[in-house]
């Protein structure tokens, strides 16, 4: 299944989790497979990285916030 491209520019929680850490800040150039956000799900630090090269254009969390699955925690140009 392939992700249009407005999918790959929204980062959502694919799980229910904390947020950890947030790697980048809004206008930050970033590169695919550069980390962004550590999300804590199930006792696991799941890495969320850039599927794209692009610059950050939103950034919805921060540590300790709790976000469900599907929140937008990223947006890309």
């Amino acid at each position: 299944m392939s992700l249009s491209r407005l999918d790959k520019k929204q980062l959502t929680a694919f799980i229910p989790g904390t947020i950890i850490d947030v790697k980048v800040k809004v206008g930050q150039p970033v590169n695919q497979g550069e980390i962004l956000v550590i999300l804590d799900a199930m006792k696991m630090h799941n890495r969320i990285l850039a599927p794209i090269n692009s610059i950050v254009k939103e950034v919805n969390v921060k540590p300790n916030d709790r976000v469900q699955k599907g929140f937008v925690m990223i947006v890309l140009e």
